[in-house]
């Protein structure tokens, strides 16, 4: 099993700002208004570097349709350029999200405006269909290697991208996931 230096200071970490979370929704978007997969089954979802403080990577735009290449054409639109200051159409793949396991099903394509990943990564804090229902994913470039928490914070599992299934205590729970490189 691949360990992470300090997951287990990651998980305290988590519930520490389990409050401060739901800051990470789209400027100007109220949390649990977002587009979700449920008004596409592909999504597109672009965020920044996660503080140092521990915090999540912001949310900074969400698109979905009913292809992924739909969405991700989405990351050219006027909208998606002025929610991320111009950032959205050169932002870098990251990883791949899939509401089944062995890649299958409805998905999610998470792009970094701050670059590919790094030691330190991005955090991500799925949406609510998201948390509920994400089986297996996939990295993307440099991005080798992630840490799914459950939603209460009680289990962290880390694991080499990609993954086909994410197992019984993470399948369809996750509430972080700690994208970075291997």
């Amino acid at each position: 099993m691949l360990n992470k230096k300090g997951t287990v200071g990651l998980i305290s970490a988590a519930a520490a700002v389990v409050g401060v979370l739901t800051a990470a929704a789209p400027a100007g978007a109220a949390t649990g208004s977002t587009p979700s997969t449920a008004q596409g089954k592909h999504c597109v979802v672009v965020v920044g570097k996660a503080p140092t403080d521990g915090g999540v990577s912001p949310e900074l735009y969400r698109k979905c349709a009913n292809t992924a290449a739909k969405a991700r054409a989405q990351l050219a639109s006027p909208q998606a350029q002025a929610q991320t200051n111009g950032k959205a159409i050169q932002a870098t793949a990251l990883m791949i999200w899939y509401s089944d396991d062995q890649y299958r099903g409805n998905s999610t394509t998470v792009y970094g405006d701050f670059g590919t990943c790094d030691s330190s990564g991005y955090r991500l804090r799925p949406d609510n269909y998201w948390s509920t229902n994400i089986s297996s994913a996939r990295g993307i470039g440099s991005c080798t290697a992630a840490t799914f928490h459950n939603r209460a914070s009680t289990v962290a599992r880390a694991f080499w991208l990609p993954v086909a299934n994410l197992g019984t205590a993470l399948n369809d729970n996750v509430g972080i996931i700690d994208v970075y490189r291997g």
